[in-house]
């Protein structure tokens, strides 16, 4: 009879373990959530990130994973884009002139919308606006919006500024004088 109520009280006991553990692993998870959607919210209110593509979509339902660095770098004074596209010319440019917009999305997302002023002679794609939804978590969709072109979008992620800027042409080196 002992045997039989040190059971019941050892199964009692385990419930009771992993219950706690349970819980402080859900409060765990919240903690690192909040972290992160305080973070996402920083570097957007900050005006200063790096978008990370992870996948590129076209059409209805094709998309491709990426491999590879394709970003789109996000500052106050410079956009600089690095995208590949579904033709033969990825989205490739370096813009100083842009007008930048937030808005609150749903489900507390944020709503970026970013329209070049200027289109430069690297901007073949004429690219008229870029679109960004991004989730508290970080998580986006940025959704190009093409002269001439149907939209291309792509899934991946925001995270702090990390610019590379694109390599000087020889012409332009040599007119440089230091």
């Amino acid at each position: 009879m002992v045997m039989k109520n040190w059971s019941k009280l050892f199964v009692v006991f385990t419930l009771v373990i992993f219950g706690v553990n349970q819980a402080r692993a859900q409060r765990s998870l919240k903690d690192d959530e909040a972290k992160k959607a305080t973070e996402v919210k920083n570097l957007v209110d900050g005006g200063r990130y790096t978008f990370e593509a992870t996948k590129l979509v076209s059409g209805k339902s094709d998309s491709k994973p990426l491999t590879g660095r394709y970003d789109l770098d996000i500052s106050k004074d410079t956009l600089i884009a690095n995208l590949p596209s579904s033709g033969s010319e990825g989205i490739r440019f370096t813009c100083t002139h842009f007008a930048y917009s937030t808005a609150p999305g749903k489900k507390g997302h944020r709503e970026i919308t970013i329209q070049p002023n200027e289109k430069t002679a690297d901007m073949q794609q004429q690219v008229e606006k870029l679109k960004l939804d991004i989730s508290s978590l970080g998580y986006t969709t940025l959704t190009v919006i093409r002269t001439k072109q149907s939209p291309v979008s792509y899934y991946g992620y925001i995270k702090e500024h990390s610019a590379e800027f694109p390599p000087v042409s020889a012409s332009i080196k040599s007119n440089l004088k230091f």
